[in-house]
């Protein structure tokens, strides 16, 4: 494996691991939500909580079309968009929260061949093949 393609893989190990942080922060304010679903449910439907806002965790969200973006107290972004009912995100995704909090830049290209592989090694879920993916269940 060449130095990219483990800039690729590491890369998207740190997407990952925060947006595994950030959601499980977001959903500690709202014990009623096993998910983000319940979030954009609780926006579009219900209407109980505005389109975007700040949980009493910190984590400030907004709900877009089929998805939701995530911001920590430090800045950093994670966003997603329903997929089949799940979580998922795209190697565009993963780019954009890079260039907003690391010096790495792998391409795109780079980066979905890493989704790729680590799908394979059980790390995310394939979504969709070559294009979403999701975090593996727990």
């Amino acid at each position: 494996m060449n130095e990219d393609a483990e800039l690729a893989i590491e890369a998207v190990r740190r997407y990952s691991a925060a947006l595994e942080r950030i959601r499980a922060c977001l959903l500690d304010a709202y014990p009623d939500f096993g998910c983000v679903l319940d979030l954009m449910v609780a926006v579009g439907h219900t209407r109980a909580l505005p389109r975007q806002g700040k949980s009493s965790t910190g984590i400030e969200y907004s709900v877009h079309g089929v998805g939701c973006r995530m911001t920590d107290q430090q800045g950093w972004e994670v966003d997603v968009d329903l997929v089949d009912g799940v979580e998922a995100f795209d190697a565009w995704r993963i780019k954009w929260f890079l260039d907003e909090q690391s010096d790495a830049r792998p391409s795109v290209e780079e980066l979905g061949r890493a989704c790729s592989y680590l799908s394979g090694l059980g790390e995310l879920r394939e979504m969709r093949v070559g294009r979403w993916y999701a975090l593996p269940d727990r």
